[in-house]
């Protein structure tokens, strides 16, 4: 009896201790950023996750890459005619305008000298994708369709896409239409700062009334989207679709919740696919990144020496503007981020610019290296104090890079974690087997005692024993 206890004892002791192998290792493995597994799988070509109130970028895959935007080139359509344009503006369609794209592409059926107001043509332009009304809105604002092209393609470099070249304001393919999804991103970033263009390009349905060509109002209603329909995600403010044959899939958004504005443009080899993993890129920045503050006088420097071409050297002191904001993954904190100090020279004009750059101090895969800048005023503390042009001597400050605490963190844990499932895994099998071995020793017993008693009782019915 007490036997058979002792038994049942090491059962429930191996069993618990098999639990105890498991379950830590399931919390060493939680202590990576959750979502990662889901962006490792992603499929899409192209993608990129932005702060929409920064321009940090928080995670990406080829975001410089050359992609043909299709569609979500609307977006910039829309940027410049709400920038230069009023809403009550009439456009009145021109033969080419409505001719020089095929009625088998996007369209809203716009006529030949048929009027609308700019507002009617936006709708048209974000919920029909109508390549018809782009057309219009590009005669209206740039005079003609090439000369609005050129105008979107001057805005870009003005925000900063500097990979962008704009041929057409529909996005039907071109082979000097491209861009990238970091510079769509962008555009995107600037586009919502105009509250009309979040209206219009978050707006479920519109109807269009009677013009002088169409006696009939024109119902229009979003398809194909994360703001309605099965694919939602709650918190998008702003949406663009595109495809064309040679683009592929293409999107790009902007979604807020809780205070933060995120943007995501991708490039995708299905429509299902590009729903799936926008809402995957959009999980990730809301949900494993938390925001980290510098005040000015943590990163101000006061002594930064800069060498001059004659070989003199200038003593100053940089000074930042404001204080300094980004976003970095919950596992991360200061210690994992270098400041270092990048300085500029015009020699013509002696402009000088001073920047003080954030960056990861390791080369982590878990969100973007480059976290952002600030810009610095620089005092000189020295006699010499004209305009500086030559090289400067970058001091970090921080000494030789030392190896990311984070990083070795993880290296010991995912050791530690395979250690425990191996522990736990040859556990289970010698659980296994010894409940085996235990079976069958109780089997063979129960055999020899049945055998025992059949053979007493035989023997206690023969005469001869008795």
């Amino acid at each position: 009896m007490k036997k058979a206890k002792r038994i049942k004892y090491k059962y429930i002791c191996l069993i618990l201790f098999s639990a105890v192998m498991f379950s830590l290792n399931n919390f060493i493995v939680s202590a990576e950023p959750s979502a990662y597994d889901n962006i490792l799988q992603m499929q899409s070509e192209a993608f990129v996750l932005m702060d929409g109130d920064t321009g940090q970028v928080l995670f990406e895959r080829s975001m410089n890459g050359r992609i043909y935007p299709a569609s979500t080139t609307k977006v910039m359509t829309a940027l410049l005619a709400l920038e230069k344009g009023s809403l009550t503006d009439i456009i009145t369609m021109s033969h080419d305008a409505v001719f020089s794209v095929g009625r088998d592409t996007s369209h809203i059926a716009l006529d030949e000298n048929e009027q609308l107001t700019l507002e009617q043509a936006l709708y048209g332009l974000a919920i029909c994708s109508a390549n018809d009304a782009a057309n219009g809105i590009a005669e209206l604002i740039g005079g003609s369709m090439p000369e609005f092209a050129r105008q979107m393609t001057a805005k870009a470099k003005e925000l900063g896409a500097l990979n962008t070249n704009f041929a057409n304001a529909h996005g039907l393919h071109d082979e000097n239409h491209y861009s990238t999804v970091y510079d769509m991103a962008l555009i995107m970033s600037a586009a919502i700062k105009i509250p009309e263009f979040t209206k219009i390009f978050s707006a479920v349905s519109y109807t269009m009334p009677p013009t002088n060509r169409q006696p009939e109002s024109r119902p229009f209603n979003r398809k194909n989207s994360l703001i309605e329909g099965p694919n939602k995600y709650n918190g998008v403010i702003a949406e663009k679709t595109g495809w064309t044959g040679d683009a592929g899939f293409t999107y790009v958004a902007a979604a807020k919740r809780s205070g933060r504005t995120l943007i995501v443009a991708i490039k995708s080899p299905s429509e299902s696919i590009r729903w799936e993993e926008s809402a995957v890129l959009f999980d990730y920045g809301f949900n494993e990144f938390t925001p980290l503050s510098y005040n000015a006088a943590e990163f101000s420097k006061d002594k930064y020496v800069i060498e001059g071409t004659d070989g003199s050297k200038i003593s100053a002191k940089l000074i930042p503007d404001g204080d300094f904001n980004c976003l970095v993954l919950k596992s991360l904190n200061k210690d994992d981020i270098e400041i270092k100090y990048a300085f500029s020279a015009d020699a013509t004009t002696g402009k000088t610019d001073f920047r003080a750059v954030f960056e990861l101090k390791p080369e982590s895969a878990y969100m973007f290296k480059e976290l952002g800048e600030s810009k610095l005023k620089i005092y000189f503390t020295n006699e010499k104090s004209s305009p500086v042009s030559g090289n400067a001597i970058i001091d970090t400050g921080t000494g030789q890079q030392e190896k990311s605490k984070f990083s070795l963190i993880s290296v010991i844990l995912k050791i530690f974690s395979v250690i425990l499932q191996i522990i736990g895994f040859l556990t289970v099998i010698w659980l296994g087997l010894y409940i085996r071995k235990n079976i069958i020793v109780k089997k063979r017993r129960q055999r020899k005692y049945n055998n025992y008693n059949s053979n007493s009782n035989n023997n206690s019915n023969n005469p001869m024993f008795k």
